[in-house]
């Protein structure tokens, strides 16, 4: 069971959430760098970067005490809907898949 918890969570972020890390990162990322962050551009430099932003800005679009925190809360308003959406949607597959393949070392 441990074997198929693990193998089912990294085959969703392999299959799903790294072609769509590199789609966001391609197209999106710099549009929402350009709308909350005013042009600094720090989660497109590179993949790694931008797989840290993507959580960031899915926990801003998702959390209202997130994006206060970071002085967001009325700037991410301001981002489409649609791309706002994928961002959530790429958040939240990610906090499903890694309790899932990390539940496997407690199902042992």
């Amino acid at each position: 069971m441990d074997l198929i918890f693990f193998g089912v969570g990294l085959s969703v972020i392999f299959i799903i959430l790294l072609p769509l890390a590199f789609y966001l990162k391609a197209k999106k990322v710099r549009t929402v760098e350009d709308i909350l962050e005013h042009g600094n551009r720090y989660y497109s430099l590179n993949i790694f970067m931008a797989l840290h932003g993507l959580l960031h800005y899915g926990s801003v679009f998702l959390f209202d005490w997130y994006a206060k925190r970071y002085n967001l809360l009325s700037d991410r308003n301001k981002v489409p809907a649609h791309v706002s959406r994928l961002f959530k949607v790429y958040f939240v597959i990610f906090m499903l898949c890694a309790p899932l393949m990390f539940s496997s070392v407690l199902f042992e």
